[in-house]
């Protein structure tokens, strides 16, 4: 239980991170294009990531092992979130930050449907109803926008599909790897990929511009999306994912858009009505009722425990 506790306050945290962001996000995409943006962004958090991993090699005086045969898990679950993100980035160009992060908030009831599509697994009452009050939050959160349905909308639902399946087989993977290969594997992965497509789809050249370095809010941007929101967040979500299950984990960054309305309304100008207002307090109910469990014996959580990390 005690572990379980740490995993929610971690992901709850990741969630913060991730929801004020997306201001940070769509105010840099003034400077460069998408897949650039990621790729700089990804690129440093893997730079940091492996620096840390050689450091606790050297600390340990021999190799931070894991278990053998992550590399591939590692690339599938960088796959998703690869995806996710190019969804996502693009998205912003063309909806509200409040409109994406809803949207994107969709994983949480995406997220039981694709469990048992692909795993017959069926979740519990508990948190079917708590997907379905998360989703009816969401909802009322993004009426409160009063902005029309457009592309960018479109575009952001997709993401929200990728970032389901990124939640999905990061539970099946994050029990038997190691959390910090995994999370440097991953994000590697995103960070060639997105330098990929911005050689082949943009003008990546204006890296290269002095004056883009010299810009403060530029590189306050990159340095905090690269360490906070890409390095150490992933990073905790697959130790987090070790011990809560991907419903669970899909409601509790439920909380993501939440965060992401607080911001767009004291820095992006994006004002909430009354009804939104309460579409953030129902998915912060859900998020908390799925913490909530009757008191059960020893043998019975160890019979549950095993069978996460079995997924």
């Amino acid at each position: 239980m005690k572990n379980k506790l740490i995993a929610f306050s971690s992901l709850l945290f990741v969630s913060f991170i991730w929801g004020s962001s997306l201001f940070i996000v769509k105010e840099t995409l003034k400077f460069v294009q998408p897949f650039t943006f990621n790729a700089l962004r990804f690129i440093v958090a893997a730079i940091i990531l492996f620096t840390v991993q050689t450091l606790l090699n050297r600390k340990n005086n021999k190799r931070h092992r894991g278990k053998a045969g992550f590399i591939f898990p590692g690339i599938v679950i960088g796959l998703f979130l690869f995806l996710g993100f190019v969804f996502q980035t693009f998205g912003l160009h063309y909806t509200s930050i409040s409109k994406s992060g809803f949207i994107i908030g969709i994983s949480v009831a995406i997220v039981p449907f694709l469990l048992f599509f692909k795993y017959k697994k069926k979740p519990t009452l508990r948190e079917n109803v708590c997907a379905i009050i998360a989703f009816i939050g969401l909802f009322l959160l993004t009426l409160s926008t009063n902005s029309k349905f457009n592309s960018g909308d479109i575009i952001s639902f997709f993401s929200a599909i990728a970032f389901a399946l990124h939640i999905i087989y990061s539970t099946i993977y994050s029990p038997n790897y190691n959390s910090l290969q995994l999370a440097t594997v991953q994000i590697t992965f995103v960070g060639l990929a997105s330098w990929t497509f911005a050689l082949i789809f943009e003008d990546w050249q204006v890296i290269f511009n002095h004056a883009l370095w010299t810009n403060k809010y530029f590189v306050f941007s990159i340095l905090f999306t690269a360490i906070f929101c890409t390095a150490a967040a992933f990073f905790i979500q697959m130790f987090a994912q070790r011990t809560i299950s991907a419903t669970e984990v899909g409601i509790i960054l439920a909380t993501e858009p939440v965060f992401a309305a607080i911001t767009g309304y004291y820095y992006g100008g994006e004002r909430l009505q009354e009804i939104g207002l309460f579409g953030c307090s129902l998915i912060l109910v859900s998020t908390i009722v799925t913490q909530i469990r009757k008191t059960k014996s020893k043998k019975q959580l160890y019979k549950e425990e095993k069978t996460i990390h079995k997924m």
